[in-house]
This record gives C-alpha cells, structure tokens and sequence, in this order.
C-alpha cells in the first residue's frame, strides 16, 4: 500500500509575493542599485576624462561612425530630435503632471530636468574635454564635449516616459514596444553624435551613466511608497 503524497502550495509564498511591504523594498533596492551603477560609472569617467587618460575604443569607433556619411543628413535629424524638440516634450511632461494633480511627481521630473541640463554644462566646464577635430566650428555651444547633453537627456526625458508607461499601461506588448523604441531612439541619437563629429564615444557613454542616474533617481522617488507615488497627491494615504 502506498501513500499518495501531494505537496500542497505554501500559501505564505503568495502571501510573500503579494505582500506590499515586500514589493516596495524589492522596488526600492532596484531602484537604488541602478543609481549607485549610474553615479560609479559617470564619476569613474570623468575622472579618466579629466585626467586626460587615454580611452582605446575613442579614436577607433570615432574612425568608424566618420564613415558613415551617406547618413548625414539622418544623423543631423537625429541629433535635432534631442535638442529643442525634447525640450518641449519634457516640459509637456511636467505640466501634464501639474494638472493632472500629480505635483511631487511633476516637482521630481522639473528638478531631474534642470539637473540634467545644468550638470552637463556644469561637467562640461570642469572636463573642459575640446570637440574631436573636424566639428563644424560655426554651430552654438561645441566648445567642450564630455559628457554628451544629447544622449544624457534622450534617455532621462524618453526613459521617464517609458518607465511611466510600463506602470500605467496593461498591455505587455505595447509596454514592451515603448520601451524598444526609447532604447532605439537613444542609440541612434548616439550613434548620429559621434558620427556628426560633435563627441567621443565615451561623451555618449558618459550620456548613458548620467541618463542612468536620472532614471534611477526618478524611479527611488516615484516607487511604490516613494516621495512622489504614482497615486495623485489628492489620493488619500493607503
């Protein structure tokens, strides 16, 4: 005679899983993570930068993107797509939050932005890392180079709308897309600035960590229990 053993589920690990308590720490250790990654690898950057270290993959990947010429006229309507037209929509943004009675979270998104900008004018000056040769020496504001302000705020404006779409979208392939276009869009806008000459590869990989930095910061801020929770701030305390 046997005996039939089943193994009933544990209902405390639903319990674990589902425990609010248990997702905001979860949240809140990622969100953390990623901004520690993200400040590590802009300072480590910029002190090799700084430094005057000489980064290998600079000259060969510079060499590389200068070949592409054929796409000039693409790489400069790329790298407009991140100028004043981000500008627009990152504002857009923070008044869409404003009166949509989401105030903390619009104060988070209007200080990230000035951050954003007035740091990398900021680290520019510090760096004070000269164009690679060959820039166009009539356009505004090409004296200095490190970090990349293109690249730095297409991922801080674009990566906060896509982090605020796979939180409020219910579709899992529309939020999938979003997030495949913002990375497309950042790597391309990358791509078109050392390739127009404007920066170094490692300028747009320093756009990446401060981009890192912006987005960890907006995430901690706006997590699950966070300073500026997604819920309006009319919402009453849950």
């Amino acid at each position: 005679m046997t005996t039939d053993q089943r193994v009933t589920p544990d209902p405390s690990n639903r319990a674990h899983a589902a425990n609010p308590a248990h997702v905001e720490a979860t949240s809140r250790a990622a969100w953390l993570v990623l901004l520690l990654v993200g400040i590590a690898g802009f300072v480590a950057l910029t002190f090799i930068v700084a430094s005057r270290i000489p980064i290998v993959f600079d000259d060969p990947l510079l060499a590389l993107a200068r070949t592409w010429v054929a796409w000039t006229v693409a790489w400069r309507d790329l790298s407009e797509s991140a100028n004043i037209p981000l500008v627009v929509i990152g504002l857009g943004m923070v008044a869409w939050l404003f009166f949509t009675k989401r105030r903390r979270e619009a104060l988070v998104v209007l200080v990230l932005l000035v951050a954003v900008t007035a740091g990398s004018e900021g680290v520019k000056q510090l760096v004070a890392r000269p164009r690679p040769s060959g820039t166009d020496p009539n356009i505004p504001g090409v004296v200095y180079s490190f970090p990349s302000g293109h690249v730095l705020e297409a991922l801080s404006i674009f990566g906060i709308i896509a982090i605020r779409c796979w939180r409020n979208l219910k579709h899992a392939a529309v939020k999938y897309a979003i997030v495949l276009l913002v990375t497309l869009e950042v790597i391309l806008v990358a791509v078109a600035r050392v390739a127009l000459s404007a920066h170094y590869p490692s300028d747009v990989l320093a756009g990446f960590f401060g981009g890192i930095v912006a987005l960890g910061a907006y995430g901690w801020l706006t997590r699950p229990g966070g300073f500026a929770d997604r819920t309006p701030d009319h919402a009453p305390d849950r």
